[in-house]
């Protein structure tokens, strides 16, 4: 709504930051657009090259948004140096990414739809209550270096800017594993479930 005050924990929300959460659930907007057209019996599918399915990215979309609201929270809390996922290893940071995904891997994609809303409302009622201050703390993700092979350090509103955008990559893969016609596997099992069904 054009003009209207965004208040969160008793704060009006910084224009910046308004502006990267109206991105964030624009982006969110097109993806669960998406979510709700595919096909039950095409979530499964792959496409070539990536190691995911179409519903290993809906998990982590809806679990994701848990560690960004880490982040902030530590970033007002203490001055320690932040890390994506409160880590500065890469495999940890990886297998912290995969414990979230597992934590919903039975869950169908309509429970997951709400998993991910839940979880969205979550991290924008975080980066709502951020002062403009804190966007200049620096972030550093596990595995990302500079040219001369140090940590790379980028400022949270950076940080803050990929996040919001970050629907659209997953939305992308998901498209494309969709797409993907199934292979010789996929469709051998499929029948046999549908065998055994009957």
């Amino acid at each position: 709504m054009a003009g209207a005050v965004w208040y969160s924990r008793g704060m009006v929300a910084v224009p910046e930051i308004r502006t990267l959460v109206e991105r964030a659930a624009a982006r969110r907007q097109v993806l669960e657009g998406l979510i709700e057209s595919v096909p039950d019996d095409y979530w499964e599918r792959q496409a070539s090259g990536d190691a995911w399915s179409a519903l290993d990215h809906l998990r982590h979309v809806a679990t994701v948004d848990a560690m960004l609201v880490e982040l902030v929270e530590a970033a007002q809390e203490s001055d320690e140096e932040l890390w994506a996922g409160k880590t500065s290893d890469e495999a940890e940071l990886e297998a912290r990414r995969v414990a979230l995904m597992d934590r919903v891997r039975e869950q169908p994609v309509e429970t997951l739809l709400e998993t991910m809303r839940e979880s969205r409302a979550g991290a924008v009622e975080a980066v709502l209550g951020m002062s403009v201050e804190t966007l200049d703390r620096e972030v550093r993700v596990a595995g990302v270096q500079t040219a001369w092979g140090e940590p790379q350090a980028f400022p949270l509103r950076s940080y803050l800017a990929v996040w919001a955008e970050h629907d659209g990559e997953h939305e992308a893969a998901i498209r494309q594993a969709i797409e993907t016609p199934p292979d010789v596997t996929t469709l051998t099992l499929a029948a046999r479930r549908a065998r055994g069904t009957r």
